[in-house]
């Protein structure tokens, strides 16, 4: 039915008004003489709207003058009639054939391409991988194969679980799952002692291979024995010790220390309300400076705004608006109390102390001590944390 409406428009018809008293007559020599009518619809006893194409209407005087009805014409649909109209505009009709042509060209490029999913690999390295493998701005969509490019990024990319190359409209959606890489093991053929990772004390200690060498509440340093693979024969010493590589936990209770220095006088940037903007169009990645002037503000924060232009959600065009924004900005000095002056610090020193604990640490409590220098007052924070901080090592000569 589609099909068939597509083909009536490209030819033409018209929606015609009929009226007479012998409109029955009228419709059966029309079928008769193979004359195509549709959405035939009675408005009156005497009156009745169809639509027939061009060629169709052409055949039906004699089928007017025998059944003495009356016809006119209310609509003209169809390609014939947009020509018939915009024939003395030749300005027009090229520019629409121009703009027709360069929206084909334009649409037969890749301007996109977007990468999700990543963390550890470079959105740049994916990108730069694409590059080798023919996907890139400006690249025929025709000569881009989706699945042979995710093979060889596979290959060539082993921090990759998974890549998933889509090809919608001008845009590449590049989809990653990236591999979990499994904790460095040491051969349990190769004779290893457990050490410390870094200080601490004590907390539990469980050797399934080895012998402990250390006991809950001793204070450990970085690089300690903890527990041993070479085990010596206690009944005979004079037997060669037994080497195993050695299997265990060893939890201890550590520490993570930060300062922040408390300050009174606090200095803030605040906008001041003034706004000025720069723009600049990006085209086939040359950027073109549309509206730049010089920036009247001695202090400004600078926000760099692009925007892709596109028709729709995956027809990316090669243009870009890149909008440069200058916010001026005052800054102020701001005299705090000590408390509040305290509890920033305080803050800044927490944050700096959580920034070195590792993801398995557990946190047991955190405690803020107040001290004074020769710089002044200051906050230390001190987070006592549970961790295992056993690491294998190989048995040096063996």
């Amino acid at each position: 039915m589609l099909i068939w409406r597509l083909w009536n428009y490209i030819n033409g018809y018209v929606i015609i008004i009929v009226e007479g008293y012998f409109l029955e007559k009228f419709i059966n020599i029309c079928t008769h003489r193979n004359i195509r009518l549709w959405n035939v619809k009675w408005q009156k006893n005497s009156r009745v709207s169809m639509k027939l194409s061009i060629a169709d209407y052409k055949q039906i005087r004699p089928v007017v003058r025998k059944t003495r009805c009356k016809v006119h014409i209310t609509k003209r649909k169809g390609v014939p009639f947009i020509l018939n109209r915009y024939r003395n505009r030749k300005a027009f009709v090229i520019g629409s054939v121009v703009c027709i042509i360069a929206f084909f060209l334009i649409s037969s490029f890749v301007w996109d391409i977007s990468v999700y999913g990543n963390t550890n690999v470079s959105t740049e390295s994916i990108l730069e991988r694409l590059k080798e493998n023919g996907i890139e701005n400006g690249v025929l969509k025709f000569k881009v194969n989706t699945d042979e490019v995710a093979e060889n990024m596979m290959l060539q990319i082993n921090d990759l679980a998974r890549i998933s190359v889509v090809l919608k409209g001008t845009r590449v959606y590049v989809d990653v799952t990236e591999r979990t890489k499994p904790p460095v093991l040491i051969d349990r053929r190769i004779p290893c002692n457990i050490v410390a990772a870094r200080d601490g004390v004590i907390y539990s200690i469980v050797a399934k291979e080895g012998l402990e060498t250390v006991k809950v509440g001793d204070t450990v340093t970085k690089g300690q024995l903890l527990i041993t693979g070479k085990i010596d024969n206690v009944k005979n010493p004079e037997l060669p010790p037994l080497i195993v590589h050695s299997i265990g936990s060893v939890k201890a209770r550590t520490w993570y220390e930060a300062t922040a220095k408390v300050e009174q006088n606090l200095v803030t940037a605040k906008r001041t309300g003034m706004k000025k903007e720069q723009y600049s169009l990006i085209l086939f990645s040359r950027k073109f400076k549309l509206f730049h002037g010089k920036i009247p503000y001695n202090n400004s924060e600078h926000v760099e705004v692009k925007k892709k232009l596109t028709l729709g959600a995956n027809f990316a065009l090669p243009f870009e608006m890149l909008v440069d924004e200058y916010y001026e900005y005052e800054l102020e000095n701001n005299k705090i109390d000590v408390a509040t002056a305290k509890k920033l610090a305080s803050e800044k020193a927490v944050e700096l102390a959580q920034k070195q604990i590792p993801m398995h640490a557990e946190v047991l409590k955190k405690n803020i001590v107040e001290y004074e220098d020769e710089n002044g007052k200051a906050v230390r924070a001190i987070i006592e944390c549970i961790e295992d901080i056993g690491i294998t090592q190989e048995i040096g000569g063996m």
